[in-house]
This record gives structure tokens, C-alpha cells and sequence, in this order.
């Protein structure tokens, strides 16, 4: 019977990526999804059409209680849950410095990029270990393993660098159990490209004069974490970026060269 992969965040964006790469290699797929129902039934009957199942299931990732609900749901309809995808983490798109964010905002972005994933994490480990096999990947930034800051964006950095650590701790605490924990690190994807294969875009070229990054990429890097024989990729935090210094180009503008 083919093993269960649960995705955060799965109809749009990078998700919707993973979704379908995964898919490709022989994964059934629960994903949750907020405003977008339209997208996300849409994308089931994609994933049915391939020939594999899929549950689409709408979760306020921000509720302890929710997240739970979905869990139980994907292991009813599904039969269980082999691995954990946390793709999902609010982003401020704004610049903000900390000083001018409140109590609320700051609670948003511990919430809904690193507390959350406890409650997954909690909801679904006793079942993995019981069976000797679990996959968890989370989604960071460019310098989260390294706990880079990043100018205006220090709140979402302390969240998603806080994430790299329990990663990384899961990783340590669950291995006995055939347990992995990894984190994947996208690059600059922006827009439509989030959800586009590499085949869409092989023959475009950006002014670098390569193919523009996809969120096919990162979906990539996140079916290598999930295999059964990457046993011994564990406590990793991968970037997926190009070599592109998205902070540092973010917090401190260069002039073009000439």
C-alpha cells in the first residue's frame, strides 16, 4: 500500500509543487488548505486522475485544535500518515523594523511558522515510531540553519531559525525510531513560478541567462528527504537557492553592476 504524506498549505505556491511531484513518485497525498477550496478540489482530482488518493482539508493552521482535527481526518480517510510536510509560514512582505511590531503580528509569526509544527509533530510522531518509519521537512529560508538575521524580516527569521533548531532536535530524538527530520531552504521563486514543473520553464532564460527557479526545485529536494532509503539524511537543513544571496540582497539593495 503506498505511504501517506501530509502537507500544509498544498493547493497553491510551493505546495501545490510538492503535491504533484510527490504524487509522481508513488506518494497518496493529504493537504490542508485556507481560502483556497476551488484550487484545492481542483488539484485533487488532478492527483485521482494520476491514480493515486487524495484528501484535501480545510485547517486554520493556526489552531492547535484544527491541526489536530486534520490529522485524525487524513488518518481515517488515508489509513495513517508516513510523513510530514510543513510547508506553510506566514511571511510579512512588508518591510518592518521589530521595534514597530506588536504583541499580535509577533504572535502570528511564532505560531504560524514554528509552534504549529509542535502540534503536527506531536499529533503524528507516536503513530511513526510505532511503525519504525516517519519523514518530517520543513520549509525555511536562505541562512535559517545558520540563524542568519535578516533586517525587517526579524521576526519571521527568529521563527523560521527556531524552526531549523527543532528540526534539527527532532532529528536527534527520533532517529532510534527510523524517524528523519530535514529542512529545505527555497530560493527567490516568485509568483506563478512557485507552482510550475522545470519542464515549463526549460527553455526560458533569465538575465543571468539561466532557467528561472521553480517551485518543482524545491519539491525535488523535499521527495529526496521523504525516501524510504534516505535513512541517513538526517538533521539537515538544505538550501535550494542557486547560490543566490536572497537575504542579503533583500536587506542591503546593491546597484546594478555595470
Amino acid at each position: 500500500m503506498a505511504k501517506v504524506v501530509f502537507i500544509t498549505s498544498g493547493a497553491k505556491g510551493l505546495g501545490h509543487s510538492m503535491v504533484l511531484t510527490l504524487v509522481k513518485s508513488g506518494w497518496d497525498v493529504a493537504f490542508t488548505y485556507g481560502k483556497s477550496q476551488q484550487e484545492a478540489v481542483a488539484l485533487a482530482r488532478q492527483v485521482e486522475t494520476a491514480g493515486r488518493r487524495a484528501l484535501p482539508i480545510h485547517c486554520d493552521l493556526f489552531s492547535r485544535d484544527s491541526i489536530q482535527a486534520a490529522v485524525s481526518a487524513a488518518k481515517g480517510a488515508l489509513g495513517g500518515i508516513d510523513a510530514v510536510v510543513h510547508n506553510f509560514g506566514p511571511f510579512v512582505f512588508e518591510r518592518r523594523p521589530l521595534a514597530d511590531y506588536d504583541d499580535e503580528m509577533w504572535r502570528q509569526m511564532m505560531d504560524g511558522n514554528l509552534t504549529n509544527f509542535f502540534w503536527l509533530y506531536r499529533a503524528t510522531v507516536h503513530d511513526m515510531r510505532a511503525q519504525r518509519f516517519g519523514r518530517f521537512v520543513t520549509v525555511g529560508y536562505d541562512g535559517a540553519g545558520e540563524a542568519r538575521g535578516w533586517r525587517f524580516r526579524a521576526a519571521y527569521a527568529a521563527a523560521k531559525s527556531g524552526l531549523a533548531a527543532l528540526t534539527r532536535s527532532i532529528a536527534r530524538e527520533e532517529r532510534m525510531y527510523g524517524i528523519t527530520a530535514n529542512m529545505v531552504c527555497p530560493g527567490d521563486i516568485r509568483g506563478e513560478d512557485k507552482m510550475r514543473m522545470i519542464e515549463d520553464v526549460k527553455d526560458v532564460r533569465t538575465e543571468e541567462g539561466l532557467r528561472p527557479p521553480v517551485g518543482e526545485d524545491v519539491a525535488r529536494a523535499v521527495e529526496w528527504f521523504l525516501r524510504e532509503d534516505s535513512q541517513e539524511v538526517n538533521g539537515t537543513v538544505l538550501e535550494v537557492t542557486g547560490a543566490r544571496e536572497i537575504v542579503a540582497k533583500d536587506s542591503f539593495p546593491r546597484r546594478p553592476e555595470p
